[in-house]
C-alpha cells in the first residue's frame, strides 16, 4: 500500500494559487492493473448514458461507481483521500469519476479534447472542487497529456461554445500552451473546476488510459438550481458528513 507524504504548505499554496498541483504517486501497481481490466472490461460494453456510436477517437466511461467494486473502492479509499482532505477539508464528497480512453489518432486529428473547465460542464459550489485525474500509462507529449493554464481559474467561470456540431464538447479560446502534466502510471495531477485544461493528440501506437476522480465540500451544490451534492445519484460522502442532515426537517403530515 502506497503511503503518501501530506502536501506541504507550498503545495497548498501552489494549489489554490495557481489552481493545480501534482500530488506524487497515489496509485500502486496492483491498482493499476485492476483498473486497466475494468477499463478493458467496460470498453465495448454498452451503458445506458453513455453510448459514444462506434470507433470513437476517444472514450468516455462516466460514474463507473455503478459498474465497477475497484472504481469503488479506490475512490473512497485511496492513498488520494488524505491529500484531497488537506486542501478542501474532512467533510468530503465523492461527486464524478470516468475513465478516458484516447486511441492512437495522429492520422485523424480527432482525439483532442479542447480547452475547457469542468466547471463549465456542471456548476459546482463551492468552486474549489478538485478533479483528481491519474494516468493508467505513462503520458507525455507524445501520447496526449493533460495541459493545465495556471491562475485560469481566477477569473471564474468562463463562457464555453460547442466545439463543433456533431461533439459535445465545450471549449473556451485560450492563448498560449499552458503547462503540460508529464506522469507516470499511478501519478496524479489535480486541479480545480475552474482551471482551463486539455488534452491533445495520442501520436502513439497504443491506446492513452486514465481514470479520474472530482471530490467536493461535502455541504456543495450542483447545477443553477444549486442541488445539494448528497441528493445527486451515484455520490459518495467520503468522510466526515454534509450539514444538510442536520437541517430541521418539515414535520410528517
Amino acid at each position: 500500500m502506497i503511503q503518501t507524504t501530506p502536501l506541504t504548505q507550498a503545495t497548498i499554496d501552489q494549489y489554490n494559487q495557481e489552481g493545480w498541483c501534482l500530488l506524487g504517486r497515489v496509485m500502486e501497481d496492483e491498482t493499476i492493473e485492476k483498473l486497466r481490466a475494468e477499463e478493458a472490461k467496460f470498453r465495448n460494453r454498452p451503458l445506458h448514458y453513455d453510448d459514444p456510436g462506434p470507433n470513437p477517437p476517444t472514450l468516455f466511461r462516466s460514474q463507473m461507481t455503478a459498474y465497477s467494486a475497484p472504481v469503488r473502492d479506490y475512490g473512497l479509499n485511496g492513498p488520494h483521500i488524505p491529500l484531497v482532505q488537506q486542501v478542501l477539508g474532512a467533510n468530503l464528497a465523492w461527486i464524478y469519476t470516468q475513465f478516458v480512453t484516447k486511441f492512437p489518432d495522429a492520422d485523424k486529428g480527432k482525439s483532442e479534447f479542447p480547452w475547457h473547465q469542468d466547471n463549465g460542464y456542471a456548476k459546482v459550489l463551492p468552486e474549489n472542487n478538485m478533479t483528481v485525474w491519474i494516468p493508467l500509462d505513462d503520458v507525455d507529449l507524445h501520447n496526449g497529456c493533460v495541459w493545465v493554464v495556471p491562475r485560469s481559474h481566477l477569473n471564474g467561470i468562463l463562457p464555453h461554445g460547442q466545439k463543433s456540431a456533431d461533439s459535445w464538447h465545450l471549449e473556451v479560446p485560450v492563448e498560449g500552451d499552458g503547462v503540460p502534466a508529464i506522469l507516470k502510471a499511478g501519478e496524479a495531477v489535480a486541479f480545480t473546476g475552474l482551471t482551463l485544461h486539455r488534452s491533445k493528440l495520442n501520436h502513439s501506437d497504443a491506446p492513452r488510459r486514465a481514470f479520474f476522480m472530482q471530490y467536493v465540500d461535502a455541504n456543495g451544490t450542483i447545477g443553477n438550481d444549486k442541488v445539494p451534492v448528497v441528493d445527486k445519484p451515484m455520490v459518495y460522502v467520503v468522510s466526515g458528513e454534509a450539514d444538510y442532515f442536520r437541517r430541521p426537517q418539515s414535520p410528517a403530515k
